[in-house]
């Protein structure tokens, strides 16, 4: 694989055989470029950016006919400013070379005759250093495009959310923007700093070299901090990535606004009866407790979801590692209010999880499949738009029950 293009520039052949040389033995993976002069140089820059190859580092003569070093470089600098430049000289050539460093953005400076392996060292760290340069700069443009994402996302949801402020049956969206958002501050603080760190990493490297004091034990070093920090912003990018694709779905879920007056029974029956297929790849079974007859005028399609989630839950969750599973699902009416309760056999629940079970994006589940936003939007349909309350109770080993109450007349019914 073709790392990048170098190109060595210097008006002495004999010079120019010695760069060959030495330039053979960087190793496989690049492609080395001889010019006589500053003109044939700015040629093959020309033909390499038309081509669209990258041109890596620069090593150019500092006295040359024509066009001298410093003009080279610092023409080459405007062309393509993110290539390594080096400057050779035979000479104190102080002045020429501290225009270059101004106008070239000029990385170090050689003296003439050189060390071939300090030569082939320095050449090495350049080669590093603008590879390392580019990696950081798709990491922070693959931040960027995140971040744009995230406010696409925002958008779109403030946009959503006066279309839900219509429905008392939709799960609460500020609750939901709130959680994404206090969610996603963890992964990208974290890449913020990491890019930081990367950033500055390859500052102190570059005055190390800059400086003379380069040593093969600062190179693998330098190397092992970068590519840490890459895998590090690589997997909070990552994990940012992934609670935003979680939160896509919740926003695209629409929950039913119609209300009707309904028999309680038979629409617990019927959502029962669409999930039966789905369920039957399990040996769990739901017993179904409600009597004919409460009569109920609220929102079914609420009430729906609220019984889908529950009933999933159990069979994701309580019901792990068994094979008896059984759910029951019981209701009555006192007083005009319906109580619910959704009573499972299955493995229970911890009290430090049970406190954190309706928080949005909590689930023992993450990376297994499971969102964490099964229980936060049951709370908040049953609240928002059943009107009522969940309480929940758990013993670890003998099972879990979620109790619903709510008016069996809906908030705002006429």
């Amino acid at each position: 694989m073709t790392e990048g293009t170098i190109l060595c520039v210097d008006d002495d052949p004999t010079v120019r055989s010695a760069l060959r040389t030495v330039m053979s033995n960087l190793g496989e993976g690049y492609v080395v470029e001889i010019a006589e002069n500053g003109e044939e140089a700015l040629e093959i820059e020309a033909e390499l950016r038309e081509q669209g190859q990258d041109l890596m580092v620069v090593i150019s003569d500092f006295i040359m006919p024509g066009m001298h070093g410093d003009a080279l470089l610092a023409r080459v600098h405007q062309l393509s400013p993110e290539t390594i430049n080096i400057m050779l000289t035979g000479q104190s050539a102080f002045e020429g070379v501290k225009r270059a460093i101004n106008e070239a953005n000029l990385y170090r400076f050689l003296e003439k005759p050189f060390d071939n392996d300090d030569f082939l060292l320095t050449v090495k760290s350049a080669c590093l250093a603008f590879q390392q340069q580019q990696a950081l700069k798709q990491k922070n443009q693959a931040l960027t495009q995140l971040n744009s994402e995230l406010e696409q996302m925002l958008e779109t949801l403030n946009n959503q959310r006066q279309e839900l402020a219509r429905s008392e049956a939709k799960a609460t969206i500020s609750t939901l923007v709130a959680s994404v958002s206090h969610e996603l501050s963890t992964p990208i603080g974290n890449s913020l700093m990491t890019a930081e760190m990367i950033i500055e990493l390859v500052d102190n490297f570059q005055k190390t070299v800059e400086a003379g004091h380069l040593k093969r034990s600062n190179l693998d070093e330098f190397l092992k901090s970068v590519t840490d920090g890459g895998g590090m912003l690589q997997k909070n990018l990552q994990r940012a990535s992934g609670l935003l694709q979680n939160f896509k779905q919740v926003a695209a879920d629409q929950a039913s606004e119609q209300r009707r007056v309904f028999d309680l029974a038979g629409a617990v029956q019927e959502i029962l009866s669409t999930m039966a297929p789905s369920m039957r790849h399990k040996p769990h079974r739901v017993v179904l407790d409600i009597a004919p007859g409460i009569v109920v005028d609220s929102v079914p399609g609420a009430l729906g979801q609220v019984v889908i989630n529950l009933v999933n839950n159990a069979w994701l969750h309580a019901f792990e590692g068994r094979d008896n599973g059984v759910l029951t699902i019981r209701a009555s009416c006192i007083d005009d209010t319906i109580h619910m309760t959704f009573a499972d056999n299955g493995i229970g629940i911890s009290a430090a999880n049970l406190a954190r079970l309706c928080e949005p994006f909590f689930s023992t589940r993450i990376g297994q499949g499971g969102t964490g936003l099964g229980m936060s939007i049951v709370e908040n349909l049953v609240r928002k738009a059943l009107g009522g309350t969940l309480q929940l109770a758990s013993t670890p080993g003998v099972g879990t029950t979620f109790t619903i109450d709510f008016p069996a007349r809906a908030p705002g019914a006429a």
